[in-house]
């Protein structure tokens, strides 16, 4: 695989980093990138595109927060994500693409469309992060210290980062609520994608609470990125959704009347819930002719 020798932000070389950051899954036909969700690598994902890989040729691309370290920048932007998805674009497509995106990589996926259409084929978005303008707003306006007592913040913050085994981490996931709709097969790939061996012993999250509290606190404002959209999209809601609320829902059909909307069997965590009817949803769009 090659790639254009394209500069980050942060000074790395995009191809000398293009094998670690972009994963490529497999399987054959339209050529999809995979943007995974805030905290989720896309090892999390293995039965979605297991459902995906006889239609489509799948590369995933890991987010920053995946590159190894663990403070993100004092004032995150969620551009510096897009920045790095058009580069891996540009390197590995001569075509124009399908972007999939779950959550915070739902939003990624659409800012990188609204920049560069000409390099979509379309965007799959499932259950992305769109935020209560209320909460975007204040998230700018507030101070770092209040920002991090934020719930959804104080809640990534407070994460557990270690555990003695990944059996460990397996069987802590397991009394969640937030991982109750997972099978065993789907937490045992979001554990063994999310945590590495740490350097004293044991396992730790690879994806720390500190950029996953920054990510949340960066969001950007829905309205005026879904209102300029030009390309084909489906937009898939998880049933019972915490994330993506009703009423933000019900004006994203506003905003782009032209999009197709599905809400599928799940919460927010539809994808690694019920794998085969986002896969079935997405390939039903995407062949409809």
């Amino acid at each position: 695989m090659s790639c254009a020798s394209t500069t980050l932000g942060t000074g790395e070389l995009w191809s000398s980093m293009v094998d670690r950051v972009l994963e490529k899954i497999g399987g054959q036909g339209a050529p999809l990138l995979f943007a995974h969700a805030n905290g989720y690598p896309p090892g999390s994902y293995r039965e979605l595109f297991m459902h995906l890989e006889d239609h489509f040729e799948i590369d995933a691309l890991e987010h920053r927060p995946l590159w190894g370290g663990r403070e993100p920048p004092r004032r995150l932007r969620w551009q510096l994500f897009v920045d790095d998805l058009l580069s891996a674009m540009e390197g590995r497509y001569s075509q124009p693409v399908w972007l999939m995106g779950h959550s915070m990589g739902g939003v990624i996926a659409a800012l990188a469309a609204r920049q560069r259409p000409e390099k979509i084929a379309g965007l799959i978005l499932l259950d992305p992060v769109f935020l209560p303008d209320r909460f975007v707003i204040a998230a700018r306006l507030m101070s770092e210290k209040k920002r991090q007592q934020m719930p959804m913040l104080r809640r990534a913050l407070s994460r557990p980062e270690h555990f003695e085994s990944h059996a460990a981490a397996f069987e802590f996931y397991r009394g969640k609520r937030a991982f109750k709709g997972l099978s065993d097969d789907a937490l045992s790939h979001y554990v063994l994608a999310s945590k590495a061996p740490a350097p004293g012993g044991g396992v730790q999250l690879r994806y720390s609470g500190a950029w996953e509290a920054a990510v949340y606190g960066s969001a950007p404002s829905a309205r005026p990125l879904m209102k300029r959209m030009r390309v084909p999209t489906l937009a898939m809601r998880g049933q019972d959704s915490d994330t993506l609320r009703p009423e933000i829902w019900a004006r994203w059909q506003h905003w782009q009347p032209q999009a197709r909307f599905l809400e599928i069997p799940g919460g927010h965590l539809f994808p690694l819930e019920t794998p085969q009817a986002t896969a079935h949803a997405a390939i039903k769009y995407v062949f409809a002719d």
